[in-house]
């Protein structure tokens, strides 16, 4: 019985894993449309980098004086 048990427990995890990847995918999805739309808007968006705050504009400002 316990191995049935063991079984079912698998299932059900991995079961519960495609539903949280399915979520995830339609969450990243989501983010990297609204992301889009911000720079069509020149919105900035904002990140954490190493626990820095910092806006993709000013990412951008500084690659462009780096080369």
């Amino acid at each position: 019985m316990e191995e049935n048990g063991n079984k079912l427990k698998i299932e059900a995890d991995e079961k519960l894993l495609r539903k949280s990847i399915k979520y995830q995918r339609i969450a990243n999805r989501a983010v990297h449309k609204a992301q889009e739309e911000n720079r069509r808007l020149g919105v900035p968006n904002w990140y954490s980098i190493n626990g820095v705050i910092v806006s993709d504009i000013e990412l951008e400002a500084k690659n462009k004086t780096q080369k």
